[in-house]
């Protein structure tokens, strides 16, 4: 019919070129940013009046620092040689594994104070450079100082990779258990202590049914040391609930974060057979 030819023929160009228009934001979402306005982020200029905060030095080397060590400290020390109090308002760095520490009293002229940086090696080996951004009452947005921690961390000798469930510093392979109800088994779970101290380490009995008998063994785990997870089910000693959570000691946790679960699953033991095939 003719009039719908030209409906087609009116229709289509503007279906078209809403196509086009809905695709024009996408390519104007991409923007380069330029390596002035990088510079910027990264060293901002000083706030009118820096020079009066004067820091015996800006930048520390750290040396190498094993990823298994616990937490350094890297002490800044500074001096107020203005003419008025100076007091930090606020401190930022650029990773949350340097936490800064400092005195929020005013510092008065000629009095020397300091800033102290706490380094966590644990989850980030390598070579590192961290800034810090001091900020005073002498601006609000930019900061009075600029301070750098740089090193390298030797990553952990410990396979920690392998144990990626972590209940505080001790490290497991595998944070559930799936059993047959119907069946006697014995189960185990490896793992790691993946702290600097030794940990004594058991699992809340109380609650447990008496179908369920779980404990570790060794009981004491030095750091570094690996130890199993035991748990033994016998069906005859009792019903089996869908799942029972075992509740660990000595991880240093509140039991909704220290738990490990057993789930029991009429399947798991055709699914065994049949991977076993």
């Amino acid at each position: 019919m003719p009039g719908r030819s030209l409906i087609t023929k009116i229709l289509v160009p503007m279906g078209m070129a809403a196509a086009l228009g809905a695709a024009s934001p996408v390519r104007g979402q991409f923007h380069i940013v330029p390596r002035q306005r990088l510079d910027s982020m990264a060293n901002p200029a000083l706030a009118n009046g820096a020079q009066a905060m004067r820091f015996v030095a800006k930048r520390i080397e750290t040396g190498p620092i094993g990823e298994d060590d616990g937490p350094k400290n890297y002490r800044f020390e500074w001096q107020n040689v203005g003419d008025k109090p100076l007091v930090i308002t606020r401190i930022t760095t650029t990773c949350g594994c340097a936490a800064p520490s400092w005195d929020r009293q005013p510092v008065k002229p000629g009095e020397k104070a300091t800033v102290t940086v706490t380094y966590h090696p644990k989850g980030h080996p390598g070579s590192f450079t961290r800034k810090i951004f001091l900020f005073t009452q002498l601006a609000a947005n930019a900061p009075t100082a600029i301070l750098e921690l740089s090193g390298e961390v030797i990553p952990s000798a410990r396979p920690t990779y392998a144990y990626p469930h972590a209940r505080g510093n001790l490290l497991l392979k595998q944070e559930a258990i799936h059993l047959d109800p119907q069946l006697k088994a014995v189960e185990r779970i490896e793992c790691l202590n993946g702290g600097n101290d030794t940990l004594r380490i058991g699992v809340d009995t109380r609650i447990l049914p008496p179908c369920i008998r779980a404990g570790f063994k060794p009981e004491v785990l030095r750091p570094g040391e690996i130890g199993e997870l035991i748990v033994q089910f016998d069906p005859t000693a009792g019903r089996a609930p869908q799942r029972v959570p075992l509740f660990l000691r000595g991880v240093g946790l509140p039991p909704s974060q220290s738990a490990v679960t057993v789930y029991f699953d009429p399947a798991t033991n055709e699914s065994k057979s049949v991977n076993n095939n």
